[in-house]
């Protein structure tokens, strides 16, 4: 509590002795038109455009012949300035830092004897020539559009369209073989706890104008969990030139609401953008079982960005997101029987000022003051079997992010850092209430768990603690461009003390030439990362207590589970080769090979089916695999991309930290390496939309194939179990090696689309049905996994949305 009074007076004070808030995450470009007499040329068109992503921006030179894009997503990008009567001109530019681009253009008039001709616009895919960064870039035109039950909870959805990403419930992922040692990074603050409806309260994808997901070679200037990093560039109404907005509603199967409105102000000088949206379903996560019991939830969200460009050198930003999410934990056949009827309510508030000052056309200084606090509750019920939970944790963090950043011939260099407190307050509780759970009779009895077994006159165990870590971090990058060479080169310096103290010096290099000739783009790099753990229950997962819970084998073991040794952050030695093609004029391809080595690899165990989760680290890891990404750019009205990824997750025993209440549980963890359930052979995603020429009629699918991630369940122990007995059919039974073991059954999702864009007939409204699942594959996630349980994948749904746009 005294954290966050510090954390209110300091934002209170930064808000009153700063004029106002400015920009961080994304660039800007401004320019001159003139005429061969050296005259500015007011009135003219410009266009911002990215063929591969989709991105466009227009906007037209004032009376002096001046024009600027804000806010512009990392990129390169083609500028074409146009007007009546005379040819148009057009120039290339790549968009890589903060650092303001300056172009100019001349417009000449054409010779006598020539005549101007108005031809269709065509824009290639553009190739990053000049980076080593393995990322994709989704543009605000595809999240518009991404087919969804619920589009302000689409945020996963849109992520895991990307290569290398393994789709488990309810929103999590595995990225490259990992857990969750991914983060979002929202206009520079960084949020490296989980944010998916299981713990948190998921994004908005509608506030962003472009997410970048960079999963190769990740800059020195990204820490904590960056396994994968989604930089979201959030929408700003900075240079918008009016008020305008739009509203819209949704609904689908189970009862699922969607709704929403957002509204833009602004002009060079201040910018305002702000949206609101909630949801609600009786479906709310993906449950248990088919018959999907106890599953309501609804969400709020709301948000809002102000910008002030004070003076041509200082512009200034204010960022608020907040957030609740309200939810049943679903139930099992037995646990519905009993009446269980557990409830859980999220909490986040994010804030985030921050100034940027332009020093020289060469350099600027940025600077950021953040908090986040976020809370979980989850209350029990009266049925509740075969435990009773009660967990109610409050995980923050605040703190400051200076940067400086300068060019100097071939050099872009910058430097900077982070400051970051972080208070944790836990609680959980826990008492056994079905005798069958730890009957004394049984080889798997756990007599340490017997004063809490309710059924045989035991109590509550009862566990709470508080505790504030620290993490900061320096770092120094240096991209390097002669030519066709780029030398991406970093170093970065990590300090986290929770729960122990671990520290480590990352070299970030990598490595990239064009081919011109070829149309060719090889890459490789070498990082050295250190992975913060799961903050959710790490007092707890790390404590005496949970040690004192576990079977006393496993404790006379010295080292498996439950406490035994706190978990430590994840070191890990990444290495990538890849390239990128130019295929003609439309097409893009990009392939990595990459290959990762972790000591203290990262996960979780979940708490039977509440919820709730405990950290943990494995020995190590080895892990390895490849992703392909092909991009079409707009040709004939048809845009679209394939991902796709392969990973082998080998993780080496023995885990500590955790929960693990029966010996039977680490049985299958105690050995020698294995194949973790992150590990997967094949994921393919495939999206194409079709817009109809002139007619604002559009069409579009989406495809998406998995081969099935782990599972220890085999049909012949399922049959005998009534809660997953229904799951037997989605095993394929391998040898059960530790490097074939079985599998959940493969599973391809077809999506379809179908929308109309009115605008072209003078009307603000577009509508939108979605048919997912469209041929009502029935199947799972997982099945009694350990670290996730059991989850079954969402049945054949219709849904539609209307919105309108003031």
């Amino acid at each position: 509590m005294k954290d966050s009074v510090r954390l209110s007076v300091l934002l209170v004070l930064t808000l009153l002795t700063s004029p106002a808030f400015g920009a961080q995450g994304a660039g800007s470009i401004g320019g001159h038109v003139v005429g061969v007499d050296g005259q500015p040329v007011p009135g003219a068109a410009v266009s911002l455009l990215n063929a591969t992503t989709g991105f466009r921006a227009d906007t037209a030179t004032n009376a002096s012949g001046e024009f600027h894009f804000y806010n512009v997503p990392f990129n390169p990008y083609l500028v074409r300035v146009s007007l009546k009567g005379l040819p148009p001109a057009e120039q290339h530019v790549d968009v890589r830092g903060s650092i303001p681009l300056d172009i100019r253009f001349e417009l000449k008039q054409p010779a006598l004897t020539e005549s101007v001709s108005v031809t269709a616009e065509k824009s290639s895919a553009e190739l990053e020539t000049d980076t080593s960064v393995s990322h994709v870039d989704v543009d605000k035109s595809y999240i518009a559009r991404v087919p969804a039950s619920a589009s302000s909870r689409a945020m996963e959805q849109i992520v895991t369209s990307t290569p290398g990403f393994a789709k488990d419930e309810n929103g999590r992922f595995h990225f490259q073989g990992a857990h969750s040692q991914s983060q979002y990074v929202i206009d520079g603050q960084t949020i490296s706890d989980q944010t998916g409806a299981t713990f948190s309260n998921s994004i908005d994808p509608g506030i962003a104008q472009s997410i970048e997901v960079i999963y190769g070679n990740v800059p020195a200037e990204y820490g904590e969990k960056i396994g994968a990093v989604m930089n979201l560039a959030t929408k700003s109404g900075l240079g918008s030139d009016g008020f305008k907005g739009d509203v819209f509603v949704g609904a689908s199967r189970f009862s699922t609401l969607d709704g929403g409105v957002s509204f833009q102000d602004g002009s060079d000088k201040y910018g305002v953008f702000a949206s609101l949206s909630g949801s609600k379903s009786d479906r709310f996560l993906d449950p248990v079982n088919p018959d999907n019991l106890s599953n309501h939830g609804d969400t709020a969200r709301g948000f809002l960005r102000l910008d002030w460009a004070a003076d041509p050198n200082d512009s200034f930003r204010f960022t608020a997101l907040i957030g609740q999410t309200n939810r049943g934990v679903p139930n099992t056949f037995t646990q519905e029987a009993a009446g269980q009827n557990q409830r859980v309510a999220t909490r986040d508030q994010n804030v985030n000022f921050g100034w940027q000052r332009i020093l020289s056309p060469k350099s600027l200084f940025d600077l950021s003051f953040f908090g986040r606090f976020s809370t979980f509750r989850l209350d029990p019920s009266s049925g509740d079997t075969p435990v009773t939970a009660f967990s109610d944790r409050s995980l923050d963090n605040y703190g400051i992010t200076p940067s400086y950043t300068w060019s100097s011939g071939i050099n872009q260099v910058k430097v900077g850092g982070v400051y970051k407190r972080i208070p944790i307050d836990e609680a959980f509780n826990f008492g056994i209430t079905d005798p069958g759970l730890n009957d004394p009779t049984s080889p798997d009895y756990n007599p340490n768990l017997a004063p809490y077994d309710l059924t045989r006159g035991g109590t509550l165990f009862k566990f709470h603690r508080t505790r504030a870590g620290t993490y900061y971090a320096a770092y120094v990058q240096d991209d390097i461009h002669v030519k066709g060479f780029t030398a991406n080169l970093g170093l970065r310096y990590d300090h986290n003390d929770l729960p122990v103290t671990d520290s480590e010096l990352e070299p970030r290099v990598g490595l990239a030439y064009f081919i011109a000739t070829s149309n060719t783009v090889f890459r490789l790099s070498y990082n050295r990362v250190l992975y913060t753990p799961e903050y959710e229950n790490i007092l707890f997962s790390s404590s005496q207590e949970a040690r004192a819970l576990v079977p006393p084998a496993v404790q006379g073991s010295g080292q498996l589970g439950g406490g035994v040794l706190p978990v430590r952050s994840e070191v890990q030695n990444a290495y990538t080769v890849g390239m990128q093609q130019g295929l003609g004029k439309k097409l893009r391809l990009d392939i990595d090979f990459w290959q990762r080595d972790s000591s203290f690899a990262g996960d979780q165990d979940q708490f039977l089916n509440t919820g709730i989760v405990f950290p943990l680290a494995f020995q190590s890891g080895q892990l390895h695999g490849w992703d392909l990404r092909l991009d079409l750019a707009e040709t004939a009205g048809v845009r679209g991309f394939l991902s796709a990824g392969h990973t082998r997750a080998i993780y080496v025993a023995p885990p500590v930290g955790g929960l693990f209440l029966d010996a039977g549980a680490l049985d299958n963890l105690a050995g020698g390496p294995f194949l973790i359930d992150h590990d997967q052979a094949l994921q393919v995603q495939c999206a194409l939309t079709y817009d109809i020429a002139k007619s604002g009629f559009w069409v579009g699918t989406n495809i998406r194939y998995d081969s099935g991630l782990v599972t220890d369940a085999d049909p012949a122990g399922l049959a005998a179990d009534p809660d997953n007995a229904f799951a037997a059919p989605y095993v394929t039974v391998h040898s059960g090696g530790p490097y074939d073991p079985n599998r959940i059954k493969a599973r391809t999702i077809y999506d379809f689309s179908v929308g109309v864009d009115l605008d072209k007939h003078r009307v603000p409204l577009s509508i939108q049905v979605d048919l997912l699942n469209a041929t009502d594959v029935q199947g799972v996630y997982n099945i009694l996994s350990v670290f996730g349980g059991t989850h079954v994948i969402p049945p054949r749904t219709l849904a539609g949305r209307i919105r309108y746009r003031f």
